[in-house]
């Protein structure tokens, strides 16, 4: 039986750069983050609009895809799965404090 498993890892991250490099998937497909492009397939490996490379991926119901995870973990090991929630959070944080200034 393998040891290897998924876990949650917290590290400080820029989060522009970030968001200008991450794919929010949900049930179906995903959206990119920086421009907020839609209809985004799971294997794109970049916007076909702005034509950012995706590096991060969150997904907005995680247990559901699990499978997908360790796919994509194996055919892309340089992306970085990130907590979608966490993100989104971070993201109307930043964006209150801009409109509030």
């Amino acid at each position: 039986m393998s040891s290897e498993r998924y876990i949650r890892i917290y590290k400080k991250f820029y989060f522009d750069e970030m968001k200008a490099h991450t794919l929010l998937y949900a049930a179906l497909s995903g959206s990119c983050s920086h421009c907020k492009e839609i209809d985004i397939k799971l294997d794109a490996l970049e916007c076909p609009s702005c034509k950012n490379k995706f590096k991060y991926i969150g997904f907005m119901h995680l247990k559901d895809h699990l499978p997908k995870m360790q796919k994509i973990s194996h055919e892309r090991p340089e992306i970085t799965f990130i907590d979608y929630d966490d993100f989104k959070k971070i993201e109307g944080e930043l964006r209150a404090r801009d409109i509030l200034g």
